[in-house]
């Protein structure tokens, strides 16, 4: 029996007669033995010797177990390698930095499973740094590994690049100013794509590190801004976008107070003739909404209210696409807004500019994707022609008390229940309706 796999089935064996072996075709991946591998190898760590360390990495790496097929194997190899550095790692820096920093200087990852293993080694080669004092002369080249490795065309890469900076810029400080500057360039004017998306990230890095009064210590808001009134270059508009998203995306509730006066410059990128920017302001806008809390909505949606109505078009789109970005909130934010932020848009459905009018069209839609309820779901599209006209308010009521729910209602679909209720001015789980809901809307 050859050792030969088929393409359909990579566990399938091919007989010498170039056949499918039928005893094989039920085979799946045992990845479940490798997971237990892995784990048994975590929890080994703390008893590993000193002549098997080095050649364990080389094991993850060489042999690519960091880039399993499985992701929780990836996960479980790359838990047992975080462990044996903490534990080891201080014994055996040269060694392992090196290893680390060869594989990073060499050819850029080619397939899935190259790229994975770049991932781990990039936070593999993180944690070996922390390790070394802040005085050690190797932390500056090590620095500068990781930043260079940011232009990595990885998502994963670059988010873990920024998870590493962070620790090893708190015990560098002193390098701090000219890593955020080096960052501040490549963010607004390097040529590629993702040298930007990967300087953002390492500006995030540099921030988490130093801690949120960085923002101010070096400026980095009003160069922000400064880049989005850069009207001769879109490039520099695209990485002010991306440092918002990811500023909002790794700092949190820590970036709020910025992200509040960011929304005019989300409001002028929204309208930006450049697709690119409009997209990475999109992108932005939906992060951003994401990891507002309570607070912070109600602070914005009166800013955001008010601009629809503004007699500048654009101004006006440029609210209502933002105030779609609000279906993105956390579940408990949008039942908040949701039953004042449906009335407002359903009344500029019928504004007299085009753009505007199927913006607004756009945003209720993007509120009905977020329900979660799959009643309700079904009944969006009646929902959202009843907020449009009036007249057809009886037969959205109509559906809806017909409808049993089985489901649990989210808040996102007892807010959209509830902004109907109030354009009918009835409640809805009111004496005859309320009998049509079931077990599942209990304790709604």
């Amino acid at each position: 029996m050859c050792a030969v796999s088929s393409s359909k089935n990579p566990y399938a064996e091919i007989n010498f007669q170039g056949l499918v072996d039928e005893h094989s075709l039920g085979r799946t991946d045992p990845w479940q033995a490798r997971l237990a591998i892995a784990q048994t190898l975590e929890d080994l760590a703390p008893v590993f010797s000193e002549e098997v360390t080095v050649p364990f990495f080389k094991f993850l790496v060489k042999e690519e177990a960091l880039g399993d097929r499985s992701a929780e194997v990836r996960r479980g190899m790359l838990s047992a390698g975080s462990a044996v550095i903490d534990y080891h790692g201080s014994r055996h820096l040269a060694e392992l930095i090196t290893m680390f920093e060869t594989h990073l200087a060499g050819a850029p990852p080619t397939s899935e499973a190259t790229d994975f293993i770049q991932e781990a080694v990039v936070i593999s080669f993180g944690r070996v740094a922390r390790h070394l004092d802040s005085s050690d002369a190797r932390l500056p080249t090590i620095l500068a590994r990781l930043v260079e490795s940011l232009k990595t065309p990885s998502e994963q890469v670059q988010y873990a690049v920024a998870d590493c900076l962070a620790p090893l810029v708190k015990v560098s400080r002193s390098l701090a100013p000219q890593l955020a500057n080096q960052l501040h360039d490549e963010l607004f004017t390097a040529p590629k794509y993702a040298a930007r998306r990967g300087a953002a990230y390492g500006l995030t890095g540099v921030v988490k590190g130093i801690g949120i009064s960085a923002m101010k210590q070096f400026d980095v808001f009003q160069q922000v801004k400064n880049a989005t009134e850069n009207k001769k270059q879109h490039e520099s508009r695209q990485g002010a976008m991306f440092a918002l998203e990811t500023f909002s995306s790794i700092l949190g509730r820590l970036f709020e107070p910025y992200a509040i006066h960011a929304l005019p410059l989300l409001l002028t990128a929204f309208g930006d003739s450049t697709p690119d920017v409009r997209e990475a302001a999109t992108d932005a806008a939906r992060v951003i909404m994401k990891n507002m809390s309570a607070y912070g909505v109600k602070l914005i949606l009166p800013s955001l209210l008010s601009g629809l109505d503004e007699k500048q078009w654009r101004t006006k789109k440029g609210s209502i696409e933002l105030m779609g970005m609000m279906a993105y909130c956390a579940p408990r934010q949008l039942s908040q807004s949701l039953p004042i932020i449906i009335p407002r848009l359903t009344g500029v459905l019928t504004d007299s500019h085009a753009q505007v009018r199927a913006a607004a069209n756009k945003s209720l839609k993007q509120f009905g994707e977020v329900i979660s309820n799959p009643e309700v779901q079904a009944l969006v599209p009646v929902l959202l022609k009843a907020m449009v006209d009036p007249a057809k308010t009886p037969n959205a009521l109509s559906a809806l008390l017909k409808t049993s729910f089985v489901h649990y209602i989210d808040h996102s679909s007892l807010a959209l229940v509830s902004s109907l209720e109030q354009i009918a001015n009835i409640c809805p789980f009111c004496s005859a309706g309320y009998s049509h809901f079931g077990a599942g809307s209990e304790g709604t």
